[in-house]
């Protein structure tokens, strides 16, 4: 009723993302509709009551610079609708596909951003759980904005998560091995993975059968291109480390030197 819809900004599994104006400001908004006939599984009705919930928080209380702004939840007999702010300058999957490899000095900003993004959420009992590019938008003026709580949790500090979710080749050995899992330490190995795209271009275990990307991931060692900085190789080892009790969080990450070069 307030919003008059634009145009379709982009289409997921459950749902479609609008632009939209609010008619008294003439705002523009991206509003996020999603079709509850869409979910068929328990896990999938989980999954949107999660979402629903941390974006609840984030219009109430909750809410960081580097993640999208939510105005407001609401839901009716069909669909639920969540209205964020419009981030208009694309996705950090679109930098990488266009670039190859982007400026270690842009990756550091960005990054840095990103693990605020991640220490607040994870210091505020949510983890993402999907973390990857395409989930990394940017502002007009170059600043990311993290995305889409569609796989989200709250969760208590050490509480241990069953459901494998977010894209396979972001996802932590834990996740990919089906053990009950923590969720902040595997939103940090995502964000290894996405540090080693953003510095060369490619993903660091690629095979497009998953059982052999699942074995890379859980055993496999990777190779870094000899032109990244040996502080960015010290720290993407350091989060792409296989036992999550021994992988960097969040905190650790900012006082990294490699952020002070």
């Amino acid at each position: 009723g307030r919003y008059e819809q634009k145009h379709m900004l982009g289409k997921g599994n459950f749902g479609e993302v609008w632009l939209a104006v609010e008619k008294s400001t003439k705002k523009q908004v991206a509003v996020k509709v999603l079709k509850k006939k869409n979910f068929k599984t328990e896990d999938q009705i989980k999954h949107a009551q999660n979402e629903m919930e941390i974006c609840k928080g984030f219009v109430k209380s909750l809410g960081h610079k580097n993640i999208v702004k939510v105005y407001e939840v609401d839901s009716d007999s069909d669909y639920i609708y969540i209205v964020m702010e419009c981030v208009k300058g694309g996705e950090l999957f679109d930098k990488i596909k266009k670039y190859g490899r982007i400026k270690e000095i842009d990756v550091q900003k960005w990054f840095r951003q990103l693990i605020e993004a991640m220490e607040y959420i994870h210091k505020n009992g949510i983890v993402h759980r999907d973390l990857k590019p395409e989930n990394v938008l940017l502002d007009e003026f170059n600043n990311i904005r993290v995305c889409d709580f569609g796989f989200g949790k709250k969760c208590k500090e050490l509480e241990l998560l069953e459901i494998y979710c977010g894209s396979p080749y972001y996802a932590a050995p834990e996740m990919v091995s089906s053990t009950p899992y923590r969720g902040p330490p595997a939103d940090m190995w995502s964000c290894g993975v996405m540090l080693f795209a953003m510095l060369t271009g490619h993903l660091p275990f690629h095979s497009s059968n998953p059982s052999e990307l699942f074995r890379k991931i859980r055993t496999g060692p990777y190779s870094l291109p000899r032109y990244v900085s040996a502080e960015a190789s010290q720290l993407i080892a350091m989060l792409l480390v296989k036992d999550p009790d021994a992988r960097m969080t969040a905190n650790e990450c900012l006082g990294h030197p490699w952020f002070s070069r």
